[in-house]
């Protein structure tokens, strides 16, 4: 019996909505602007390692209760639930407690759980219905997990009491929080309502006979054969090393643009719409990259990934050598498309080398790349700072430290030249 379901762009659509609030946890960076009142920066920043950690978590025991056979539908509403609770109890109890701990648990590990739930039953199950797109349908969906936390924060940023003076300008972050924790549980407890998995062994009419199935899968492999594989952990270094190289400009961004061109210190709103900039592209290099993995295969696109990430880096060098700010627009818009080629070329980099029968199991274990990568923006700043206290001009200790993640990437197109395709692929 053939089984009844929505065009699968609906589902693409619905799966890019959901995602667009799971997103919202790697927002913190604007969520935690006015809490600079009530905690230290250094405090608050350890919020996005752990919300990083417990999303990588969350995504992995979504993964493993799939692997049981619990419906997708459930991971949802969990993560809906989670969500909200994590909002609402690190708006309103931190609030209240003025403790930093119940920023941790609310945000970092119950946002984290809920948000890595909610994305691992989205792409196992809107990637599904794309078996002849997997490149584009990951660029789509992790275009809205990229862009949701930028939309989310400019309405947030307009909104919010930044409580910079005694005077009441907008709504008290923890009403806020406990706002986008509405939101959240509406739009994810809707996509557990509406997405579902196709029926084993679902094929689009027509593209059996393309020649341009570049992205199709090779093989089903279990996460034990997976990880005995020595294209996993090439394409895991390969994706710890260009994420740390965007993720050092996202984080070093706003200091980066200044330092380049000092009088953007006197015009913040300009400022924010530059470093901005690399978000947006993000968003936008996701689909194109996600396309081209589809195009061209994975191999050219991981290289291509790494050529663009050491000119980028090489246009900022160049902006902060001439001071020039369009030079610096130029570099971000760089900069953001390189980043954007990443999540989707691992997402689907996991569904062809490794399959679709265990992609929910499979794809968490490679996302655990990202919580290392943001250790390595800690050691990026560290190294930083420790040029600039040894006596080099802030400048020049940021063209040494670009310089040093161009070399990153250079060594990052030398492990995605070592993935080898298994001898039992047919293409």
């Amino acid at each position: 019996m053939e089984q009844k379901h929505l065009n699968r762009w609906v589902y693409a659509i619905m799966g890019v909505l959901v995602l667009l609030f799971a997103g919202l946890v790697y927002g913190w960076t604007t969520f935690s602007k006015p809490l600079n009142a009530i905690w230290t920066p250094s405090a608050l920043t350890w919020t996005s390692t752990i919300v990083m950690a417990f999303f990588c978590l969350g995504g992995f025991f979504g993964g493993q209760m799939q692997k049981k056979g619990v419906n997708i539908k459930v991971n949802l509403t969990l993560g809906a639930i989670l969500m909200f609770a994590g909002f609402t109890i690190a708006g309103f109890l931190g609030d209240a407690t003025q403790s930093i701990i119940v920023i941790y648990l609310g945000f970092g590990v119950l946002g984290g759980l809920g948000a890595g739930f909610a994305y691992n039953a989205v792409l196992s199950a809107v990637s599904g219905w794309f078996p002849d797109k997997q490149g584009l349908i990951s660029g789509v969906l992790l275009m809205g997990f990229g862009i949701g936390s930028f939309i989310m924060g400019l309405i947030y940023a307009s909104v919010v009491n930044p409580m910079t003076s005694e005077e009441s300008t907008g709504l008290p972050w923890s009403t806020c929080f406990f706002g986008i924790g509405i939101l959240c549980l509406i739009i994810i407890l809707l996509g557990a309502i509406l997405l579902k998995k196709p029926a084993p062994g679902y094929t689009v009419a027509g593209a059996e006979n393309s020649k341009k199935q570049k992205s199709a899968p090779y093989e089903d492999v279990d996460t034990a054969h997976m990880l005995k594989r020595s294209s996993f952990w090439f394409m895991f270094i390969w994706a710890i090393l260009v994420s740390v190289a965007g993720l050092a400009v996202v984080f070093l961004g706003t200091p980066i643009a200044t330092a380049a061109v000092p009088t953007l210190n006197d015009a913040p709103s300009t400022l924010a719409i530059i470093v901005g900039l690399v978000s947006i592209f993000n968003g936008v290099g996701r689909i194109i990259f996600g396309g081209m993995f589809d195009k061209i295969g994975y191999k050219p696109t991981l290289l291509i990934v790494c050529g663009m990430f050491i000119i980028s880096m090489g246009i900022i060098i160049l902006a902060m050598v001439t001071g020039s700010m369009l030079i610096l627009i130029i570099s971000y818009i760089v900069t953001g498309l390189s980043y954007g080629g990443v999540t989707p070329s691992q997402s689907a980099f996991v569904n062809k080398f490794y399959g679709a029968k265990y992609y929910a199991v499979n794809l968490p274990l490679m996302t655990m790349n990202l919580l290392i990568a943001s250790f390595g923006t800690k050691l990026v700043n560290a190294v930083q700072t420790g040029l600039e206290t040894g006596g080099m001009t802030k400048t020049g200790s940021y063209i040494v430290v670009l310089a040093g993640v161009a070399v990153i990437c250079l060594i990052a197109a030398v492990f995605a030249i070592m993935i080898k395709k298994p001898k039992t692929a047919g293409n």
